[in-house]
């Protein structure tokens, strides 16, 4: 199929399709384009939760046995499920920084001001409301706070990588 038409580019195109030469501008130069060479743009990058640099630089070294993750301790497993359902709408998927809220890597890493688990307890119960985090006294239990921190240890010393991992073996 070929289309004339005194107007160029793909919109323009669509739209003569649609409501004829009336609309183009008589006074531009006349441009024959064929339908099946016209350019496509290759579709947009799929989104994703994880930066790809940040996921090629936190590939898994021990590969689980069933899905190809990384095996971690039952207590760190549950803490990667709590901080997925609790923390990472604002703290972002896998601990990673984002412009929302504190990044987790650092502020749990050894020199962070929240490097021990009383400290990071003592900041999720009761929040920091002056920067915007809430309390989860209310919503988290003791032992899920105690599960979340040592996932995110593994996050900030690099020993868990992004990605889900593997569940442990009951």
């Amino acid at each position: 199929m070929t289309l004339a038409s005194n107007c160029a580019g793909p919109i323009a195109l669509a739209l003569l399709s649609a409501l004829g030469q009336a609309g183009c501008n008589a006074k531009t130069p006349s441009l024959t384009t064929s339908a099946a060479t016209l350019p496509i743009a290759p579709p947009p990058p799929a989104a994703r939760d994880t930066p790809p640099a940040a996921a090629e630089a936190g590939k898994p070294t021990d590969q689980g046995a069933k899905s190809g993750g990384l095996k971690v301790s039952p207590l760190e497993y549950e803490g990667w499920r709590q901080y997925s359902v609790n923390c990472a709408r604002c703290h972002g998927q896998d601990a990673l920084p984002n412009p929302v809220a504190a990044n987790l890597l650092i502020s749990v890493g050894p020199k962070g001001p929240f490097h021990s688990y009383d400290l990071f307890a003592e900041v999720v119960t009761g929040g920091r409301p002056a920067s915007g985090m809430p309390a989860f006294k209310a919503i988290l239990t003791p032992e899920q706070i105690r599960a979340i921190y040592p996932y995110v240890k593994g996050r900030a010393e690099g020993r868990i990588p992004p990605g889900r991992p593997d569940k442990p073996e009951a």
